[in-house]
């Protein structure tokens, strides 16, 4: 009886320590969408966003580096949504020169959140996006995904 009395204590310490983990990860949430971005000029973005980021984004080059399959990027974003969230990241970017294709890339973003207000209220992390770059006709599309945790 001891025996089965200790078994039922333990399993129920474990499965109120499994709670405790799910609540300490409750705080997180998935973000994932696309973007279509336009130049305004040499240095700055903007773009159109769906998903977790619905609304829009700025974006500003702050530095740019050839290299020898392309070009990296340091650049600052603010993402601002419908909802009323606003991010406001320190990103690096890798463009990697498309064989055949004058000026268009592929490209790679690694996005740190600095700051964030709103919806997005305490949330913090690091997001990521795939998508092109046609620097020649100053056009971005991309898919983000990743995930914010407060």
């Amino acid at each position: 009886m001891k025996y089965t009395l200790g078994a039922i204590l333990l399993a129920i310490l474990f499965s109120v320590n499994g709670v405790g983990v799910q609540i300490a990860y409750a705080d997180c949430l998935a973000i994932g969408g696309t973007g279509l971005g336009s130049a305004i000029d040499e240095s700055n973005l903007v773009a159109s966003l769906s998903g977790a980021l619905n609304g829009g984004a700025r974006a500003r080059i702050k530095a740019q580096k050839e290299t020898s399959t392309g070009l990296t990027m340091d650049l600052e974003h603010y993402f601002f949504t419908a909802a009323g969230g606003m991010l406001h990241t320190a990103d690096t970017a890798t463009l990697t020169a498309i064989p055949g294709k004058h000026k268009t890339y592929m490209l790679e973003i690694a996005y740190d959140v600095l700051e964030s207000s709103g919806s997005f209220g305490g949330y913090k992390g690091r997001f990521q996006s795939i998508g092109l770059f046609d620097i020649g006709a100053g056009k971005v599309v991309l898919r983000y995904s990743g995930e914010l945790c407060k």
